[in-house]
């Protein structure tokens, strides 16, 4: 795994990159990409993720790049 998971640029499969997120996890994220724009910082992702705990570890390896534009998602994403 590379050390920074740029949270707005990655695809799913790198989005499960990050430590303790799985694909109900991933659905959300990829969700409010879709319906709101990029993610603006960890706080903004603490709350998409509310629902599921979140380890101390995945914010060592998320990245929030202010330029950061929300990647198109594929369909069926």
């Amino acid at each position: 795994m590379s050390n920074k998971v740029r949270v707005n640029q990655a695809n799913p499969a790198e989005l499960l990159e990050l430590p303790g997120i799985g694909p109900e996890q991933v659905r959300a994220i990829l969700a409010f990409r879709a319906e709101h724009g990029p993610i603006q910082d960890a706080s903004q992702l603490a709350k998409i993720l509310g629902l599921w705990p979140v380890s101390e570890a995945m914010w060592e390896h998320a990245e929030f790049i202010p330029s950061d534009s929300t990647a198109p998602e594929a369909p069926g994403a």
